[in-house]
């Protein structure tokens, strides 16, 4: 038996042998045993085993395989055709390049202004001075218009997201391909719901972080509120509670399903396609598909604490299509259900009748006094002067001399208003407010933290050269020799 089976790679129309041509062994399973390349005469040189057949691709996986008889194959090479596709693949003038995302690296602090988000915790005062704390809202939420004017305390506080650096995650996939072989890739990234080049990943963490009692298009970012019993500990608190939210939402982002795979058809909806091609004459690329991250240093500092007042709103009628049609702009950021935006899109444009449209109208007048204060916070400021501007305080004050035109958050059937200043509350609360170093220790907390980028970073990196015959192989391609038989693996 001879030592080795010679094949020749020639043109289809004239003949003539066609130098870099790849040509796959493939084993039993039709996976790839070895990789080769034809050389400048066409050959290529396989070394023979005691198999009957073999069975070899010719040019990209897209072409068919053939099998050929071994005991027809001897000394005097084989002549195959090339497909009219696998032309002889040009030499790039650099060397394979990480076709990547960017390395990882340092950023000085001072090199870019960070991130600054907002948030708020509306602390209520008991409904009357000197009364007990009880630690249930739930009169808030079951108030009905007119209801009396309550107090609170605002806690404001910021969180600095320092961009620090970009670093490769999760491998997601790897795959290997010949000279001149194509690959397209189907990433479906579920990590980022809604367009991030509409909200910035930071902006879209921060609403993690807080709660839906407002819509999206507030400044400050409202936390859950609470009934206040000692203003200390609750300044203590909503920094722990912050720093411990954005540690938990910053993992589950990276929980949600990333995947890579290989495309065959039309991509499905949602799903990005990116497209790899080996541009090498004569070595094997593997291409590894890799999880993006961006480091953060995020800083949470001792809150800020305002006066804010209560004021009571009515819940009105929203589930209408002149409401829905005025308001249309605010409803579609701060939908709860997605699911209904295109039922909000056709009433928006008229194509509805209120008979088609139950599901949306059903699902406001479940969610009234959210979508209420949500039309209160983002509506015209002028039209929002004018009701407070009918309305007093407790003292018989006009509110409007006594706030400012700011929505801080919702507690139930209540908008909190942040007062001009802390005279503003009724006497026995004042001492609340009044600035005492002593009483407050200086909180600070100084977080690590990954964020998923969107899409996904490639690196190429050439794994092995393909032999071009047996002479080259002889002189000494040991690590050549030592790879042939495998190929480097896939991961999902």
């Amino acid at each position: 038996m001879a030592q080795e089976w010679m094949l020749r790679i020639v043109d289809q129309d004239s003949g003539a042998p066609v130098a870099g041509v790849p040509v796959t062994v493939l084993g039993d399973a039709g996976t790839a045993a070895s990789h080769w390349v034809s050389d400048a005469e066409g050959l290529v040189h396989i070394p023979s085993t005691a198999q009957p057949r073999l069975r070899i691709r010719i040019g990209l996986r897209s072409e068919e395989p053939i099998e050929l008889d071994t005991s027809a194959l001897g000394a005097e090479p084989v002549p195959l055709a090339a497909p009219r596709r696998a032309q002889p693949v040009a030499v790039p003038t650099t060397p394979v390049d990480p076709l990547l995302a960017p390395p990882t690296q340092s950023i000085a602090p001072d090199a870019s202004p960070p991130h600054v988000v907002r948030f708020v915790r509306i602390g209520v005062l008991p409904a009357t001075p000197g009364a007990a704390a009880t630690g249930d809202l739930g009169e808030l939420h079951a108030a009905e218009f007119p209801a009396p004017i309550r107090y609170a305390v605002a806690l404001e506080t910021e969180q600095s997201w320092q961009a620090v650096g970009t670093e490769p995650g999760d491998l997601l996939y790897s795959v290997s391909l010949t000279p001149g072989e194509e690959m397209r890739a189907l990433v479906l990234d579920g990590r980022w719901r809604r367009s991030p080049l509409r909200d910035r990943p930071v902006q879209i963490v921060a609403k993690m972080i807080g709660t839906t009692n407002l819509g999206d298009q507030s400044e400050v970012v409202p936390l859950e509120a609470f009934v206040l019993r000692d203003l200390p500990g609750a300044a203590a608190e909503t920094v722990a509670v912050l720093a411990e939210r954005t540690v938990r939402v910053a993992a589950s982002l990276r929980r949600r399903p990333l995947g890579v795979t290989e495309l065959d058809g039309d991509p499905p909806d949602g799903g990005a396609v990116r497209t790899v091609r080996n541009a090498h004459p004569d070595a094997i690329v593997t291409y590894h598909f890799v999880e993006p991250l961006e480091r953060y240093r995020v800083v949470v500092r001792t809150p800020r604490v305002r006066a804010a007042i209560l004021v009571p709103f009515r819940l009105p009628n929203l589930a209408t299509l002149e409401v829905v049609r005025r308001f249309g702009h605010a409803l579609k950021r701060s939908l709860l259900d997605r699911e209904l935006m295109p039922e909000l899109d056709a009433v928006r444009r008229e194509e509805r009748s209120p008979a088609s449209a139950d599901r949306l109208f059903a699902h406001i007048s479940a969610n009234l006094a959210y979508y209420s204060a949500t039309i209160i916070a983002t509506g015209d400021p002028a039209a929002r002067h004018q009701a407070l501007a009918k309305l007093r305080d407790p003292a018989g004050r006009t509110l409007t001399d006594v706030i400012e035109n700011i929505v801080l958050g919702r507690v139930g059937n209540y908008v909190a208003f942040p007062l001009r200043a802390a005279d503003h509350l009724p006497e026995p609360w004042r001492p609340l407010l009044r600035h005492d170093p002593k009483r407050f220790e200086r909180l600070f907390e100084d977080l690590d933290i990954l964020l998923p980028l969107p899409g996904v970073w490639i690196k190429a990196e050439q794994t092995q050269a393909l032999e071009k015959g047996a002479k080259d192989s002889a002189e000494g391609d040991e690590e050549g020799r030592g790879w042939r038989g495998r190929r480097p693996g896939r991961r999902a």
